[in-house]
């Protein structure tokens, strides 16, 4: 099951998205699920406390025209802390110094309601908002309006610091960058793909996830496709333990020193 995916793109596409597929090979990921994605400097949230197998908009977002992004963030959703609500589903959103940041979060926090969120409040009792909430503080604190490499190094370490209250696999966006985050003790690993022309027909696939990408009209079409499990029988990279990484217009602009394997 895939949970978490994310896209960065050079140039927006628009992927033919179908999460009816997991209704036809289980229920592992029942309590909802969502996109976020960026029509132009905003961003664009969609989604819904339900299966996504059994939903009516998410079988309209296979045919939605209105779908195009070179950012893309979706998640489907296992509750472990906060009811079933639309409040708590994935992913949210706020906005920060004229940017809309989408996030998800896969895994459990312990007390993360130590952590401070400043004026950010969590609308709904997710472990998951509240972090979300927690890292936008961090980020207005230290007044980071335009990314350097110093802040990518900066904000590496304070999502090392939030998992050390669990299980933290993470994926956030401000509508320029993608982030990823990848929880240092293995948990759900994340790996990713990269696509290049020549380009063909590509169509992925898992428990929650089909997605087709049209890319062949595009010589210049370069990007990222990042998940929790390999979507195609080609080789996907894992991240590392801890392993931060920051994609721009489809290609990785940061990347961190995370423990190695062994």
């Amino acid at each position: 099951m895939c949970e978490i995916l994310g896209i960065s793109f050079k140039n927006p596409i628009r992927p033919v998205l179908s999460m009816t597929a997991v209704s036809k090979k289980g229920h592992r990921n029942p309590d909802g699920w969502g996109v976020g994605f960026y029509p132009d400097k905003s961003a664009q949230i969609i989604k819904e406390p339900i299966e996504a197998g059994v939903s009516r908009l998410s079988a309209f977002m296979r045919d939605y025209p209105g779908l195009v992004s070179n950012i893309f963030v979706t998640h489907v959703r296992k509750s472990s802390v906060g009811a079933i609500s639309h409040k708590n589903t994935h992913p949210f959103s706020r906005e920060l110094f004229g940017k809309d940041f989408v996030f998800a979060h896969n895994g459990d926090l312990k007390s993360f309601n130590d952590l401070d969120t400043g004026r950010f409040t969590p609308v709904g009792e997710t472990d998951s908002e509240h972090s979300f909430c927690h890292i936008l503080n961090l980020i207005e604190t230290r007044g980071v309006r335009n990314w350097k490499e110093e802040d990518f190094n900066w904000i590496s370490e304070r999502l090392s610091e939030i998992n050390k209250l669990g299980k933290f696999n993470t994926i956030f966006s401000d509508g320029e960058f993608l982030f990823c985050y990848n929880d240092v003790n293995d948990f759900k690993d994340y790996c990713h793909v990269k696509r290049s022309p020549p380009h063909e027909l590509i169509t992925l696939s898992d428990d929650d996830f089909e997605i087709i990408l049209a890319l062949e009209d595009d010589k210049e079409q370069t990007g990222y496709i990042v998940a929790t499990n390999p979507m195609t029988d080609e080789y996907w990279e894992s991240y590392m333990p801890g392993e931060f990484i920051v994609y721009k217009d489809g290609e990785i602009v940061f990347r961190n020193n995370p423990k190695k394997r062994t």
